[in-house]
């Protein structure tokens, strides 16, 4: 008998519980799809930022290589004008020295030959500190363009691995937004089957009653944001944690879990009346449990901040109701 009810409960909320798991993936897959796309873009601007950085550095290294080049032939020249002026000087000492042994030299082309000693001297100095100065400038620049070479292998390494991270984040987002297609083209088929199904249901040729119900029952919950009723059963619409009461006088018939759909309760009130309710809840009774109209049998669980949905059905001899009817007016008149 248990089973035979499980069945019966469980082909009433298959095609519900398959819409509302395929309209959660649809929102995951586009949540996923933003979150992605977001990376991409950030991705990009790094990237973007990196490269005018690495082009500005190849810039400079250029500037940096042509201006080395310069100060290297600068400092060549130097150079031969620091050995001309060696020569210069020794020449100029070996003629000096001459004049100065010869007795016949007169004591004015001595010192004539002394003053151009001495201007040879202080070119030769002037040229030396000059070679000095270039080469400082020179190994100066020969740091600097080695620290840009470095930073260029650097960025140039970043921007390898950026881009790295760019395709596989690519891949990523591809894969979701085929699986967001998917889950899209999966939502519309099923709302195409829903309205198909609703327009059947104007020709089922199943009885739903519609005649003075025998009794009236409460509301299962006080506080519930609203509620969607079928031909069978009323979908309350809850966020907060609250207690779930008992519509009635009667007995636990079942208390226990329904696959992935959450609890459900099973309560006998006698002649061949029964409530169902399901959804996600903390059960306070268990099977045999004799309970009063209004008693707590369970608490709502809610561990998110989506809405959540408790299901309640009326059902006599076993047949479901049409359970909007067996409610008390005043209570669903709220909404």
């Amino acid at each position: 008998m248990k089973v035979v009810f499980l069945a019966l409960i469980f082909s009433c909320f298959t095609k519900a519980a398959i819409q509302s798991r395929t309209a959660d993936e649809l929102i995951r897959y586009r949540s996923e799809v933003m979150v992605l796309g977001a990376r991409l873009s950030s991705l990009e601007k790094e990237i973007g930022t990196k490269n005018n950085l690495y082009i500005s550095s190849v810039e400079q290294i250029k500037q940096f290589e042509a201006d080395v080049k310069l100060y290297r032939e600068k400092l060549a020249e130097i150079h031969t004008q620091v050995r001309q002026a060696q020569s210069d000087n020794k020449r100029i000492v070996q003629s000096f020295l001459v004049e100065t042994e010869n007795l016949d030299t007169e004591e004015w082309q001595k010192k004539a030959h002394l003053e151009l000693l001495k201007q040879a001297q202080t070119k030769l100095k002037s040229k030396e500190e000059e070679l000095i100065s270039f080469e400082n400038k020179v190994t100066e620049f020969d740091l600097k363009l080695s620290t840009l070479r470095s930073n260029e292998e650097e960025l140039a390494s970043v921007i390898k691995e950026l881009e790295n991270r760019k395709k596989s984040a690519m891949d990523l987002y591809l894969t979701k937004v085929q699986s967001k297609k998917l889950a899209e083209t999966k939502v519309q088929k099923l709302k195409l089957k829903t309205k198909i199904a609703k327009v059947r249901e104007q020709f089922n040729p199943s009885p739903i009653v519609l005649k003075k119900p025998d009794r009236f029952f409460k509301n299962p919950v006080d506080d519930f944001l609203t509620y969607s009723a079928s031909p069978k059963g009323v979908t309350f619409k809850y966020q907060s944690i609250q207690p779930v009461k008992a519509v009635g006088d009667g007995k636990v018939v079942y208390a226990g879990d329904l696959a992935n759909y959450g609890q459900v309760l099973l309560i006998d009130h006698g002649n061949d009346l029964r409530t169902v309710l399901l959804g996600k809840m903390d059960i306070r009774v268990k099977k045999n449990d004799a309970v009063k109209d209004g008693q707590i049998l369970a608490y709502t669980q809610n561990t998110s901040k989506e809405d959540q949905n408790l299901y309640f059905e009326v059902r006599k001899k076993n047949t479901a109701q049409n359970t909007i009817l067996w409610l008390d007016q005043n209570g669903v008149s709220k909404i």
